[in-house]
């Protein structure tokens, strides 16, 4: 028996409005800043592992593709191919 999700009324409570008042303590403040803040060469190597992963996808369609066009053959005849050889 599944349940129908969408049809529960309480599932997704929703969020509720804000009024500008809300925030009136921090409407004011100024924006915080760090002390040292970070060099752009620095922040940019915190970023440095992901572009490894530039291309990837490509790479796996390519290789999935090419796996699609090539036909498999039965061990018994790779043997007598290779003994022909």
């Amino acid at each position: 028996m599944s349940t129908n999700t969408a049809s529960l009324t309480n599932y997704h409570p929703k969020t509720p409005q804000r009024q500008i008042e809300d925030y009136a303590g921090i409407i004011n403040c100024r924006r915080p800043t760090a002390p040292h803040p970070m060099s752009i060469e620095a922040r940019a190597a915190q970023f440095a592992p992901y572009a490894a992963l530039v291309g990837h996808k490509d790479i796996i369609s390519t290789d999935e593709q090419l796996a699609a066009t090539k036909v498999d053959l039965d061990r018994e005849i790779i043997i007598k191919l290779d003994k022909l050889q």
